[in-house]
């Protein structure tokens, strides 16, 4: 085994410096000490301070400061003697050559050669170790190289006598004499050739003349110091040899180059013989890439010639044994789910002339009846003309790999913590079910489930007691179902049971079957004792249903209607039951203003709100409203068709946040109508939300609006239910130059006295007392009222619900400052 070699690696990519490093390290055929450049110059450099005692150079051809095929030669002007082999990921046939051609002993391709899944089929080491052959390889072919110049030159200085053909050129005269050797080697005799270089010249095969002539120009005008050339020339008999050309000029006082003398060698036999050793090396690759799997060669009939140790210990067989025998009765290989027998690889390449790879999941059955997961792949041998004169099979054992791949199966639609059916694979098999359904009078049931008094335990013993809990009801719950119907885990305290061709008798028996072994389950942890319970909601699935989130939905309304009624008990969806019908809604809405926000679907409204008496103002008033458009039949839903269930799921801080983003946005390059405040909504949510005033003040910086065109509006109830906060809010609104309004007044049904602790510039009198205004004095006094304790405390006031002409007259009558209603406007879309 060759040591101590140095050599330097000029890489950029960190991450491939350290796999080449550790791949060295993993070699078992030479050690090597490998030294880091990350740039060329760095490299450069590190040549020079090491004066050139490198074995070897690593060059990637895509560095910062350098790439291509120029590195190779700037590398070989530097250090000639040092051979440099191209780690690269430029997969370029062409740069490869020009790679070679300009001195360089070896190309390989990152991306093929040290590949994630070449490294983890072969393994480090074996990868390692080709690494290294190529290497070695290089070093012993430079080498070798290095004698050979050491010859030609002694050659040089021979006399007569050798086997060689010589020229000698007059470059005056342009004539050129050559030996009988020199003519015999192209079967010629003195008087088949002239002596103009044209007629030498003419004879070289076209794809070398250029290479030919650029060489002897660069010698000729000094560019290097030697003529040297290999080509290929046409044989009087019409074939083409292969030829070595070496030769030196002379050069007069004046530098003028003047006579040019040589040799020529018949190189043929060598190139040949550099043929048949690429074949060879070939074969060597496909070897050394196959150290770690098992290895068969077989001949072209199927008979096996090679046998590795890893083949021995897989098929049972001894390489002496197996030789000479056909490889099918040596690896017998079947399908590993029907235990069908499968065509061998090895003779299906021979067959099809072309590399195969089983792909139905094979099974290897050894000679002592012992069965392994193998993946496999087999190549054809091909010699020189392209015929196949054997295969090489490769197979590993990937028991283990296929073992890991049916877990990861299993975690895929399992719940871990309860070994219970996930989510996924529950819709799954519920969509499977109402398929099979299709118009068949047959029906299944699904059970949702929803332990009660979960969140105590959590509480009380933290989350990994909540666990031991979900397992022991898990365990409860398995042995009490069929082994064909399917019990889920949904997530958190939920669970799913599906019930395939059940009656709803028997189902509802069930669902009180696992509340009644609840009720009687106790559950001990760390000293504490608890009892919970579960609310079961029912659906039976008939071919009506038309998909699972449907079903979902309806079973999910029947278990909170479960709850609503004291929990621990079994509610079965009935389509006219109005609390179940009340919580589909809920959800319903839920979903359409989920998408709403998400997907931008909300639009905003205006209503004008003008003064009720004319002439008394110039400040025009704007309410913004919100409408919910329905993506089917694009009808607009009222705000109080979906608000309390956005109220109710917590959705209202997006909405006012959504509100006053559009809103700005739509602003932002329309001038605003003069004197006009615009007024928007708030919820109870945002009053409460601390960081509201400073979504408001980014948004202000963000869109260019004058704060005073501004008004907010919140009702009199929440203002009353949240006093202190909902008065912070309004001064800090205040002092950003925004104007506030109390909506709905009135309706609260409580003291003047209040209205001192907030500081707000108008009064929304509730339209329900307005628009009996024509009708009852009781209200009008009321009316009156409002309006006059709000001018003494100097707000304006606006009557709602102004929808004829009666109301606002009787508006009018009693003094209020504006209108706001039908009679005045229609909301309109805010374009």
């Amino acid at each position: 085994m060759a040591t101590g070699i140095d050599a330097l690696l000029i890489e950029d990519n960190l991450s491939d410096a350290q796999l080449f490093q550790e791949l060295l390290s993993s070699s078992e055929l030479i050690e090597t000490t490998l030294h880091h450049a990350e740039r060329f110059n760095e490299a450069i450099n590190a040549i020079e301070a090491n004066h050139n005692s490198f074995d070897v150079v690593l060059l990637d051809l895509c560095l910062p400061d350098g790439q291509g095929v120029e590195l190779v030669k700037q590398i070989k002007t530097l250090v000639p003697k040092v051979p440099v082999v191209v780690l690269t990921g430029i997969q370029d046939q062409n740069v490869a050559i020009a790679a070679l051609q300009e001195g360089a002993q070896d190309y390989l391709v990152k991306s093929d050669t040290f590949s994630p899944e070449r490294l983890q089929r072969l393994g480090y080491v074996d990868v390692g170790n080709l690494l290294a052959k190529t290497i070695q390889y290089a070093i012993e072919r430079t080498e070798l190289t290095k004698k050979l110049e050491i010859s030609e030159e002694r050659y040089a200085l021979a006399v007569q006598g050798a086997n060689d053909g010589i020229w000698d050129w007059d470059l005056k005269a342009n004539t050129i004499c050559y030996s009988h050797r020199w003519q015999a080697m192209l079967g010629l005799d003195q008087s088949d050739i002239s002596s103009s270089p044209e007629e030498w010249f003419s004879r070289i095969h076209e794809e070398h003349r250029s290479a030919f002539e650029r060489k002897l120009k660069e010698h000729l005008e000094f560019h290097c110091s030697h003529f040297k050339c290999e080509y290929r020339i046409r044989h009087d008999d019409g074939r083409y040899r292969w030829m070595l050309t070496r030769g030196m000029a002379l050069w007069d006082e004046q530098g003028n180059p003047y006579r040019m003398a040589g040799s020529q060698t018949d190189i043929t036999d060598r190139k040949q013989l550099e043929q048949s050793l690429y074949q060879e090396k070939e074969l060597a690759q496909i070897t050394l890439h196959s150290i770690g799997d098992a290895v068969i060669t077989t001949d072209s009939s199927g008979n096996i010639k090679d046998f590795n140790p890893v083949a021995e210990k897989l098929t049972g067989w001894q390489a002496r044994e197996a030789r000479r025998r056909p490889i099918a009765e040596v690896c017998k290989i079947v399908d590993s789910k029907t235990g069908q027998p499968l065509q061998n690889p090895a003779l299906q390449a021979i067959k099809e002339k072309r590399a195969i790879s089983l792909s139905n999941h094979p099974t290897l059955i050894s000679k002592t009846g012992q069965e392994f997961a193998i993946g496999d792949s087999a190549a054809p041998i091909r010699s020189a003309n392209g015929e196949v004169v054997g295969t090489v099979l490769v197979f590993h054992d990937v028991t283990e790999e296929r073992g890991r791949a049916q877990q990861l199966a299993w975690q895929a639609s399992h719940d871990a913590l309860t070994e219970l059916f996930n989510r996924k694979k529950f819709i799954h098999a519920l969509e499977n079910a109402i398929d099979e359904l299709g118009s068949s009078e047959s029906q299944h049931m699904l059970c949702y489930m929803d332990l009660d008094h979960f969140k105590a335990v959590n509480d009380t013993c933290g989350h990994a007691a909540g666990d031991q809990l979900l397992r022991q009801v898990a365990d409860l719950w398995r042995g009490q179902i069929r082994q064909t119907d399917v019990l889920a885990r949904l997530g958190g305290d939920e669970f799913g049971l599906l019930l395939y061709h059940c009656k709803l008798t028997r189902a509802t028996q069930i669902a009180e079957a696992f509340c009644k072994s609840i009720q009687g389950f106790r559950f001990l942890y760390d000293g504490k004792v608890f009892s919970i319970g579960v609310s079961i909601g029912i659906v039976p699935i008939t071919s009506n249903h038309s998909n699972s989130e449907q079903v979902m939905q309806l079973a999910d309304a029947a278990c909170y209607a479960a709850k609503n009624k004291g929990r621990n008990r079994v509610q079965v969806y009935h389509p006219d039951d109005d609390g179940i019908h009340r919580q589909t809604k809920d959800v319903q809405w839920f979903s359409q203003v989920t998408a709403a926000l998400d997907e931008d679907q909300f639009q905003l409204y205006y209503q004008t709100i003008e003064s009720a008496l004319p002439d008394s103002t110039d400040v025009h008033l704007c309410e913004i409203l919100l409408r919910l458009p329905n993506a089917q039949t694009g009808d607009l839903a009222p705000p109080m068709a979906f608000l309390p269930t956005a109220e109710r799921y917590n959705l209202m801080p997006r909405i006012d946040r959504w509100v006053v983003k559009s809103f700005f946005t739509y602003l932002v390059g329309r001038t605003p109508t003069p004197k006009t405040i615009y007024s928007v909504n708030l919820s109870g949510s945002s009053i409460n939300d601390e960081s509201f005033i400073g979504f408001l003040e980014e948004q202000l910086k963000q869109y260019p609006i004058n704060p005073e065109i501004l008004c907010f509006e919140i009702t009199e109830t929440l203002a009353i239910a949240n006093l202190q906060k909902a008065a912070d809010l309004i001064l800090q609104l205040k002092k950003m130059g925004c104007h506030f309004a109390l909506d709905d007044f009135g309706s609260g049904m409580s003291s003047f006295s209040y209205l001192k602790h907030l500081p707000v510039d108008y009064l929304k009198i509730d339209g329900n007392f307005v628009k009996e205004a024509p009708t009852d004095e009781v209200v009008c006094a009321m009316l009156q009222s409002i309006n006059n304790i709000g001018h003494i405390m100097g707000l304006k006031t606006i009557a709602e619900y102004v929808e004829n002409e009666a109301v606002l007259e009787k508006v009018q009558a009693l003094g209020i400052d504006y209108a706001q209603g039908y009679a005045i406007s229609y909301p309109q879309p805010l374009i």
